[in-house]
């Protein structure tokens, strides 16, 4: 249970909607309690009293047929408004469990985030989030007002008779939480099982999509569903184990509330023998302890679903209860030489056992246009996840616009940098929406200039800044995708301009139009162009080529 604590207590955020709506079930739960148990004793009362003319005639019709009228209004309208209240709350609370959740997630650095993958992330993000909708509306509120019926209905009968109140508790108590705690033990595994296939097969389901054209044309796909298919049958068959125990705790409730009523009426009619209670009372009795059942019939249901609940807030604990590895400070240093990066024996092994970038020494002045070479996986890529800081060395300094690079506020580091990474990332919307992200306060004509100058308008039915690009700019040509990231990333005002492959994709004539505007766009900048192809552009300042995470060259163009 301890692992519902963070989202009990984000309900103090929304104290006043989960307290009003918890009071208003307990007023609609009273006066259907109420209501049924005033209406067995008026009619069993006005039969009584029509059995005699004189009877008959002293009878007080008005006031309990008021009281029926009244509760029946009351049950009305206090059901409508705690539905209204109650969901309101709900939806409250999920926001803000969303919320925080997304303000966990956001620190922590790429790498720990990459390991989960996206649908696993998704999955937590959504489905294990939506799992906690019921924490409040069939839990928290339904046990609370579930415990003061109980008192309320127990003190009632007390009044009559005190074992009439001892023995309604006791079996409302059995009904309302021995039933609901089997159903809990029952559930908890099929129920933690079915939140961990629903979330495997979210993230197969995805990855079979995103990799659907491969799947095809490898002959993959039949196997994709074979897979598919078994996970699917693996929750189905979780689901029917959990129907099965509904099934069973529904029927423990009908037997126990029959023979409640039956273990109620015996007592009932001995005190009616020694004169202690009335007949239209002990019709009054049973009426109100049948009534107080409606008060504990939903807790089995919402126990048995704990376990898969429980699930949900523990994976959600596994991602927003990580401390991420990277932390800023709050107040951070100001740059003093815009531009300059330095390098000093910095080595990065993302754990593995041969290193990234081994003792790396490299010093790049404010304004100079350096072009890093080197094949795959000599650490040029590398050097953007240290400046970035999504990754921290494992050793060594790194120096950005004269500070040291853990000196700087988030905010701060990230107005010194404008970077293009790979692979390229868009975002389902228009170019101009992809284009805002680095210059919100452009207007369309400046973004218009920068992708007329990469040759992108031409290309795209002559719907400029509102063609839509689709999910990650499914709707785009790789060189397109490539050249959208490049203006987006040109657009930014920044000391610092990192490119990683800016012109990989591109016909020859097109490398050279983009390696131009790239010279025109950079005067002033201090620019990273990293790229494989060994024939540099003549307007560069050095090549530098790494080679197994080491600087092997470092030459004046």
């Amino acid at each position: 249970m301890r692992a519902l604590y963070p989202y009990l207590k984000r309900m103090r955020y929304q104290a006043g909607w989960v307290a009003l709506g918890t009071l208003l079930a307990l007023v609609t739960l009273g006066s259907s309690i109420g209501l049924l148990t005033l209406s067995g004793w008026f009619i069993a009362a006005t039969a009584l009293a029509g059995a005699t003319l004189a009877g008959s005639q002293a009878f007080n019709f008005y006031t309990p047929g008021a009281g029926v009228r009244g509760f029946a209004i009351f049950r009305t309208l206090g059901r409508y408004a705690e539905r209204v209240v109650s969901h309101e709350a709900t939806f409250r609370l999920i926001t803000e469990i969303r919320v925080w959740f997304y303000r966990r997630l956001e620190p922590l650095e790429p790498a720990r985030l990459a390991a989960l993958g996206s649908g696993q992330l998704l999955s937590r993000l959504v489905g294990d989030v939506a799992a906690l909708d019921t924490l409040f509306l069939r839990v928290v509120s339904p046990t609370i007002v579930a415990g003061i019926s109980i008192g309320l209905v127990g003190l009632f009968l007390s009044v009559y008779a005190p074992e009439l109140g001892i023995l309604a508790i006791c079996t409302l108590l059995a009904t309302g939480f021995v039933i609901p705690g089997l159903g809990f033990l029952m559930g908890r595994r099929p129920g933690a099982s079915q939140v961990k296939l629903v979330a495997r097969l979210r993230s197969e389901m995805l990855a079979a999509l995103k990799g659907m054209p491969d799947l095809r044309i490898y002959g993959g796909f039949a196997t994709t569903r074979q897979r598919l298919e078994r996970l699917d049958h693996a929750l189905l068959s979780a689901q029917a184990r959990m129907g099965a125990i509904s099934a069973l705790t529904a029927s423990l409730m009908m037997f126990l509330s029959a023979l409640a009523l039956i273990l109620i009426l015996v007592p009932a009619l001995n005190l009616f023998h020694h004169g202690r209670l009335e007949p239209a009372q002990i019709v009054m009795v049973v009426f109100c302890l049948f009534a107080a059942f409606e008060a504990v019939l939903p807790l089995p249901q919402a126990y048995q679903f704990m376990g898969k609940t429980l699930a949900a807030a523990g994976r959600i604990n596994e991602v927003a209860q990580a401390s991420p590895a990277i932390t800023y400070p709050d107040r951070g240093v100001v740059p003093l030489t815009p531009g300059a990066i330095r390098f000093h024996e910095v080595s990065l092994s993302y754990g593995r056992a041969s290193p990234a970038l081994d003792r790396l020494s490299m010093e790049i002045g404010a304004g100079e246009r350096v072009i890093i070479q080197g094949h795959s996986g000599s650490g040029k890529s590398s050097l953007i996840n240290l400046l970035a800081r999504f990754w921290a060395p494992d050793c060594g300094e790194i120096e950005l616009s004269g500070q040291p690079i853990e000196a700087y506020d988030e905010s701060t580091l990230r107005a010194q940098l404008s970077v293009m990474a790979q692979p390229v990332q868009l975002f389902a919307g228009t170019l101009r929406d992809n284009l805002k992200l680095a210059a919100p306060d452009a207007d369309d004509q400046e973004l218009l200039d920068v992708l007329v100058q990469l040759g992108l308008p031409a290309e795209l039915d002559g719907q400029g800044l509102e063609y839509w690009i689709g999910e990650s700019g499914c709707r785009l040509s790789g060189g397109q995708q490539k050249r959208l990231a490049l203006a987006r990333a040109l657009l930014r005002e920044a000391p610092v301009l990192i490119l990683d492959e800016p012109t990989e994709g591109l016909d020859p004539e097109r490398v050279e139009s983009v390696l131009g505007m790239i010279d025109q766009a950079t005067e002033g900048k201090t620019l990273l162009l990293i790229t494989h192809h060994r024939q540099p552009p003549r307007w560069a300042d050095r090549v530098v080529t790494l080679d197994r995470g080491r600087l092997v060259e470092n030459n004046l163009s």
